[in-house]
């Protein structure tokens, strides 16, 4: 094998790391292309129904089959603050029907804020991990996932109240044997 010189094999361990990290985003797009497409036909939806003037957030909630949504968070013509609830199915495709698109005005809600204070009426002490707007046995709700000690939890507020839907629910705990 003959010598290449320095300056060639830089040149070709630069093409080699390139051609990596493009294979690389290209499988992140192919990946992420799915819940991309979901997040945008949300959007629309959202847009459509609550006639929505801006979009300041939007979340994903899955809790099973029956119960995954995307939520848009935003402001309307009437410049009032709401959060939409758009259902999807398995399959990813939005639901059709009479609850397939919910739209809640926030004023006079509980905020996500509220819901980590209710939580430490439920589990004193608890850090809240991730708060999002979704649903529990067909009610519009707060899902907090939350962890106290070694142990996680997931508890569901009404959206509207702060009534608790459901839990504390403990997930197992997997790193202690």
């Amino acid at each position: 094998m003959r010598n290449l010189g320095t300056g060639k094999w830089i040149a070709i361990i630069i093409t080699i790391l390139g051609l990596i990290v493009l294979g690389v985003n290209q499988f992140y797009v192919h990946v992420m292309a799915k819940p991309w497409s979901q997040e945008q036909t949300a959007l629309e939806i959202a847009q459509q129904n609550a006639k929505l003037t801006s979009v300041t957030h939007s979340y994903k909630s899955v809790w099973n089959d029956t119960s995954i949504y995307w939520v848009i968070q935003g402001s309307n013509e009437q410049n009032q603050n709401v959060m939409v609830w758009v259902k999807f199915n398995t399959d990813g495709t939005p639901a059709t029907g009479i609850n397939a698109v919910h739209t809640e005005q926030t004023a006079g809600t509980i905020t996500e804020q509220r819901a980590g204070e209710l939580l430490q009426k439920d589990l004193p002490g608890a850090e809240v991990v991730r708060s999002i707007p979704g649903s529990y046995n067909g009610k519009y709700a707060w899902q907090v996932f939350a962890k106290s000690g070694d142990h996680y939890y997931y508890v569901f507020y009404n959206f509207r109240d702060g009534t608790k839907l459901g839990g504390p629910m403990q997930l197992p705990n997997t790193l202690t044997p």
